[in-house]
């Protein structure tokens, strides 16, 4: 079940690797709440162990407390982590690869597409006339 996997990881990310009832649930729930990759991995990791239980196996321990996981949870969880084909991050297109290097952006910066002709005063004065008005 990806909530036991779900549940292994947050107890993982304690420091002491124990959680209260009350704030694994509040985990939980920032969790499922924050979006796709979030389901997405846990869902590939579940997929790996579809007999999952954490507790049968002794990967966490329950008490009046709270939530603890156990050192062979961290094991399995290291173990269900490590890379493999299908959790490396896709390889990038050829072409994505291509756009990629060519990218340049920059912020701030006023480009001139042209450089500005001198012109003289004088010269400039009449170019730009006013159009003619006859009187009314």
């Amino acid at each position: 079940m990806s909530i036991q996997v779900a549940i292994l990881k947050i107890l993982a990310s304690h420091v002491s690797g124990r959680a209260a009832l009350d704030s694994l649930k509040h985990d939980l729930a920032i969790l499922s709440s924050s979006g796709d990759d979030w389901h997405s991995r846990v869902k590939r990791l579940a997929s790996r162990v579809p007999e999952l239980d954490i507790f049968s196996n002794g990967y966490v321990l329950r008490d009046a407390d709270g939530w603890e996981i156990t050192p062979a949870g961290r094991a399995f969880l290291r173990a269900l982590e490590a890379v493999t084909q299908d959790n490396l991050p896709p390889a990038p297109s050829e072409e994505t690869a291509i756009r990629a290097e060519g990218a340049l952006i920059v912020v701030g910066h006023r480009f001139r597409n042209r450089a500005r002709v001198q012109r003289d005063p004088e010269s400039g004065a009449s170019a730009r006339r006013r159009p003619f008005r006859e009187p009314r």
